[in-house]
Parts: C-alpha cells; structure tokens; sequence
C-alpha cells in the first residue's frame, strides 16, 4: 500500500448543536467513499490505519486529545498520510498549521483534504493551502467577534448571557435573560448584607450560615463539592455582597474593570447598566458594604506587604501522596524562629484524613537540592536513568541497532516475491489448479508483510522513544545546572521559577517524595502521564509522553513523628531512584 491512512474528524461545540453535513458520521462517511473511489483507480493507493475523532474541540488551538495521539503516531510512522474532508477541520490557526506542516515534510508524510485538492508540491499548490487556512482563521476571530457583540447588545439591555444561578432570583420562563425575585431567597440575601453591615466578618458569617443550614444555590455538579455538601465559604460570600445584581443593576465585562478603557473596544469596555429586574438591596446599603470591604483589602494588602516575605519553592507543584490535593506554603511562629511548612489548605467542613498534614519545608527542600547535587555529580547517573527508561520501553541492543534495517529488507524480499507471482499469473488460467495455488502464496505473503510492516512500526516508534529519551536526559541536566547556579547568587522569586521549570510534580507520602521531572514535549497538557499503582509515570504506546517519574529513596525519606498538627519532619540523607514498570 502507498499510504498508511490515518482519518481526522472533528467538530466544535456549536456545530455538534446543529447534526449537519459537518457532523462526525458524515465526515467519515464521505473520507471512506473518497479511500474506495481512490483504489478503484489504484488498486494499492491506501489503507485505514487509525481514525482520529475530535468531538466537540475548537480548532483555534492544538490542544485536541485526537490530535495530539496523530501527531505521534505521524512521528512514529505508524501513519504517512492523513486524509480530511476540509482543512478546517485540521486548524484554524495559521501558525499550527505551519508547525504540523513542517513535521510533515520532516517525516516524509502528507495531508490531503477532499474538498481543495491543492497540490502542495507546487509553489502556487502550497501558496493556496496556507491562503485556505488563513481564511479559516479570519472566519473563526470574526465569528468569536460577532457573538461577543451579540452578548455586549445584550446586556446594554440589562439582559444575562447564561452563567450561574444567582441567590435570590429564579430564572424567568418567559425570557431566560431576565430574573424574577424568589421571595424567600431575597430574605436570607437581605440577612447577610445586614449581617456583615453590622460588623460581623465573613468568616464568622460563613460559619453561621453553614451551622444553620442555609441553602445554598448552584448546579449540581463535582466541581461544586462545597454547594452540594451544604457548606458556605468566605469566596461565595464575598463574591455576593460584591454583586451589583443585588441593587438592580447589570455589570457589563467585569474582567476588564481594571483596564484601561480607552485602549479598549467598545464591546470590551466595563460599564454598569440598569438590569431587567428588581433590587433586592438598599443602595445605599450596598455602597456603604462595599466600602468595608474595600478597607478590609487594604488593611490585608498592607499586612501582607509589611509582613516577613516567606518563599516556597515548591508551592504550586507539591502534592499530597494520598488525598492528591495540593500542599500550600504555611508558617508557624515558635519560641526562637519562624516555622515554614507544605501542608493541606484547611477547608470549613472538611476533615483531613491523610497520615500527615503538613511537611518542613525546609526538610523538604534540602532534600531536593541534595538530590540534584547527586544527580549532577554522581559519575554515569544519568546514563542510569537513561538505561532504566529502555528498560522499561523493553529495547534491547539488538533491536536499537538492527531490527529496523532487517525489517526493511524482509519488506522488499517479500515485495520481490510478490512481484514474481504476479508475473507467473499472466501465463496461467483462470480457475486451474496452478491459479489456486498462486492465490494461496499471495495470500501468505500478505500476512507476513503485514506482520513485518507491523514489527516496522513499533520500531519507528521505539527510534522516536530514544530520540526523545536522550533529549529528557539533556533536558533534566541543563535544568539542573541553571538551577544549582541560581542557587548561589539568584534571587529568591528567580530560584522559584528555576525549580518549576525543574519539576512538574511532587508527591509526597510518609514513604517518600515521587519526582516527576519536567521535559520538552510537543502538546504538553501539563498532567503527568498515566501511572501505576505507586503513582510513577508511565510510558505509554512504546514512547513517554511530557514527564518522567522517579521514586526517591529506597526506604523512607520523609518520616513524620508525632500527631498531625504539631508533627515534625525528619529527612534521610540516603537517596536511590528508580523508574518502575508499568
């Protein structure tokens, strides 16, 4: 077969609404008529591979999951040709369009879009694709541009575009932009303006309202664990006594209230207009609320800014081992010194559950910068590493440096045969014995090429691997270097940021902390990739995908004694890393 096909389909959200001729099944329908069309006129033009399905992705960006896979299967050379029904079903972007394009000419691969057959060989072929792309891009923006002025026409009129159900307001029937006064909701909203009017913080509202029972109101959905346990907290408490809904009017583009208009459009600029339904609040009540709070932020801003800085140089990438939430910078004051800790973020109704609740950050800290000390001095440690990650890809020496090349030539043995049997084809009858004959040996020899083309791919894959193996050694020790030089004279915001270029994620159990490094991959979607049992990032398809997982210490390099409050870290100065299987 010529090519090795590899199917892409996709539709956005708006387009999944309307079942029309861009629709998932039409798609593909049209691509297989096109393949059988083809091998009517070539009996040998190509295969279905794989079929790549983006259902309900935006082409404005690659961030698709279909994507992504084709792209490596395209590195791989599992696929040489993928096949669209137009190309902006592939991008709506002209610049990943030209990154997919270079990839394309860099594994000697190609597209083809059914509908502008352009021949990209040619000058003026490979000048219309791209002014086709250009076009799809143009039309996406102004698409976006026009419903972003439909939205802003509509709240001029004090009218709401969606969003999420507002205490004290049910939705009108009638008109799904309006909000009618839900009575009994409208009290309990009065009662917390009143409340924190009248001195109470937030928090001890927060606390009233949970210990009470007062109804929240929201969607049901996981994201909101908070609203369906019942609970309040000072952000929902906060976000309504903000809220200009309250006195009848409509806030039009919030987000860019801090902008400067002027360089704005006027469909972006921030405005207040009357709503399309009643206040519940005083304004005059509601103003004077919102000049509480505004002092409040100051008073918390200046005590922030006079208070000791405190950096946390993991913050943002350490994560609890067991409960796998994130573990917070926090500080504790003791008789002689200023205590610093990575522990859970205590949540109003939550109870913590896991082993440990908080770990030393210093302790912490020095172990990584131990770690990477051995790592950059340890003669052939990262070679190690290195040998690990083929052990776990199962790449032997032999296969490294031959299977491709014998392969290869298996192919173009059997191609020799196959290409004398046909010539013996042209002398014989049909229906004789010797014809019957010649049917069986064909039908052999297509096995076996089949399985050869199959050991080829899984080769091509496993050259990519290595490609990618030596550059993530190379990665994590360029990294390292900078860091440990940012160490000595860089300041403390900088070193921060070194150690997140460093690492992705760490996971930190009573056992030990699971390094998960960050490399340079194509399409990171910034998660570790799928893992075991233990947590450590594994390979998947024969290549790794964005990190790495390394298991520090054999035996337990955080140890916690005492209960969970007051618990001290101890950290063992023993360290033996170790890639697991999957």
């Amino acid at each position: 077969m010529r090519h090795n096909i590899g199917i892409y389909v996709r539709v956005s959200t708006e387009e999944q609404a309307q079942v029309a001729d861009g629709s998932i099944e039409n798609q593909q329908h049209r691509i297989k008529t096109y393949i059988n069309m083809k091998k009517t006129q070539e009996k040998n033009w190509g295969k279905i591979v794989e079929t790549y399905i983006d259902d309900g992705y935006s082409a404005k960006s690659t961030n698709r999951p279909a994507y992504q896979r084709m792209v490596r299967d395209l590195k791989a050379g599992k696929i040489n040709l993928i096949l669209i029904t137009d190309l902006s079903r592939l991008s709506r972007n002209i610049a990943d369009f030209c990154d997919l394009y270079k990839e394309l000419g860099k594994y000697k691969a190609n597209f083809l879009s059914i509908k502008e057959q352009f021949d990209t060989s040619t000058p003026v072929g490979e000048m219309m694709v791209f002014n086709m792309v250009n076009l799809a891009q143009f039309e996406r923006k102004q698409t976006s541009e026009r419903i972003a002025m439909n939205f802003h026409s509509r709240a001029l009129r004090g009218l709401v575009n969606g969003g999420s159900p507002l205490l004290g307001y049910d939705r009108d029937p009638t008109n799904p932009g309006k909000r009618i006064l839900n009575t009994e909701e409208a009290a309990l909203v009065g009662e917390i303006f009143k409340m924190y009017d009248d001195g109470q913080s937030l928090s001890s509202i927060t606390d009233f309202l949970t210990k009470d029972g007062a109804t929240r109101k929201g969607m049901d959905s996981n994201r909101y664990r908070h609203l369906n346990d019942g609970r309040w907290t000072i952000r929902v408490i906060q976000g309504l006594l903000k809220n200009h809904a309250y006195i009848g009017q409509r806030e039009i583009n919030a987000k860019n209230k801090s902008e400067e208009q002027e360089y704005l459009k006027a469909w972006q600029q921030y405005q207040v207009v009357p709503a399309a339904w009643e206040p519940i609040i005083d304004a005059e009540l509601f103003f004077r609320v919102q000049k509480r709070l505004e002092l409040s932020r100051q008073l918390e801003r200046r005590r922030v800014d006079e208070g000791d800085k405190r950096i946390f140089f993991v913050s943002g990438m350490i994560r609890c081992g067991h409960c796998g939430r994130a573990l917070i910078g926090q500080s504790a004051h003791g008789r002689r010194q200023i205590h610093r800790y990575y522990g859970h973020k205590q949540l109003i109704g939550e109870k913590i559950i896991c082993p440990v609740k908080r770990y030393s950050a210093a302790e912490i800290e020095h172990t990584l910068i131990k770690h990477l000390d051995k790592v950059v001095t340890e003669s052939g440690y990262l070679e190690k590493i290195e040998d690990n990650i083929q052990q776990c890809l199962g790449i032997s020496d032999k296969l490294k440096k031959n299977q491709k090349e014998i392969t290869l030539k298996s192919i173009q043995k059997i191609d020799g045969e196959i290409e004398a049997v046909f010539k013996l084809v042209t002398n014989l009858k049909a229906g004789s014995a010797g014809s019957d004959l010649i049917q069986n040996k064909l039908e052999k020899l297509a096995e076996k090429k089949k399985e050869l083309e199959k050991e080829l791919g899984m080769a091509n894959q496993q050259e990519v691997s290595l490609s990618a193996i030596a550059s993530a050694k190379t990665v994590i020790k360029s990294n390292i270097a900078a860091l440990k030089a940012a160490l000595k004279k860089g300041k403390p915001h900088f070193q921060k940021r070194l150690f997140k270029s460093l690492f992705q994620q760490l996971l930190v159990t009573e056992r030990g902390i699971q390094i998960f490094y960050e490399l340079e991959n194509e399409g990171s979607n910034g998660k570790p990739s799928e893992s075991n049992s233990d947590g450590i990032s594994i390979f998947t398809n024969g290549f790794f995908r964005q990190t790495l997982g390394f298991l520090v210490s054999n035996g337990s390099p955080v140890v916690t004694n005492g209960g969970g409050e007051g618990n001290r870290t101890l950290v063992r100065r023993t360290f033996r890393e170790r890639v697991l299987r999957a």
